[in-house]
């Protein structure tokens, strides 16, 4: 199984904290990783096909790279060779888009794809075809909301999967969607609103220096952030499990909210 990590802040931020934890999931997840985030408006990825916890480009952007919002993904293939093809997360115009779960008989689905869609499929697996699925229903129902809950409700309703799991954004905002057919604990996933104005606990009872560190940088910056995140990073923070089914609407004003799709 793949893990997913998404951040939306206020400001530029770093993400060297939510990082450092997460990469810790490489460990059970080998096949390969990504990073994507934005610069002036436009998306940036950076990925490789080897764990991240091999990986000195892991580190070196992680300190290196600031944005609004951040994107990543640990892969465990299911579908598709270890290449940087098969590497989330995807790309194309402004979206960015991470998957964690597998969708069978996506061939049949990659064929109801528009030719601008399909001819920008690099890779072999069915997170790929998803992504430029609900692209194509956001296109045609000119809503994004309205074209992730027709992309949903189709598979849902027209293909067995394991797991739906994504994190998406067109630079704007962030969005995340949770549902699974089974091992619903499995596909986990959960949030969580960092804001040091209302914080109620002390960075001396943090897990490490290092996310004191970023604590303590956020009450001096007035920096604010929501985390997704396929499990918990921290112990001591309060992580709101994302409710199977549903799909998270999260602006840059960091307002959350939460639609029922299935």
């Amino acid at each position: 199984m793949c893990r997913l990590l998404g951040m939306i802040a206020n400001v530029n931020v770093d993400f060297k904290f939510s990082l450092s934890n997460f990469s810790q999931f490489a460990e059970n997840n080998p096949d390969g990783y990504g990073i994507g985030w934005y610069e002036k408006g436009k998306p940036k990825v950076m990925k490789e096909p080897i764990s991240a916890l091999k990986s000195e480009n892991f580190i070196k952007i992680s300190h290196q790279a600031t944005s609004t919002i951040f994107i990543c993904h640990v892969r465990k293939a299911t579908k598709g060779n270890r290449k940087i093809e098969n590497c989330h997360p995807f790309n194309y115009e402004q979206w960015l888009f991470a998957h964690n779960g597998s969708i069978d008989n996506s061939e049949n689905l990659k064929e109801l794809l528009k030719d601008k869609y399909k001819k920008e499929i690099k890779g072999e697996t069915d997170s790929e075809v998803f992504f430029y699925w609900i692209l194509q229903n956001i296109e045609e129902t000119q809503n994004d909301i309205d074209g992730i809950e027709h992309s949903i409700k189709y598979i849902y309703k027209n293909h067995k999967f394991s797991g739906l799991n994504f994190i998406l954004s067109n630079g704007k905002k962030l969005y995340a969607f949770r549902y699974s057919s089974k091992k619903t604990n499995y596909y986990s996933l959960f949030w969580l609103k960092r804001d040091p104005e209302i914080s109620k606990f002390q960075t001396s009872t943090l897990e490490s220096k290092e996310i004191g560190v970023l604590i303590e940088s956020k009450k001096l910056n007035h920096e604010k952030a929501i985390i997704v995140c396929s499990e918990p990073l921290t112990q001591v923070e309060n992580w709101e499990p994302v409710k199977l089914g549903t799909l998270l609407i999260i602006s840059k004003d960091l307002n959350i909210q939460e639609k029922l799709i299935i």
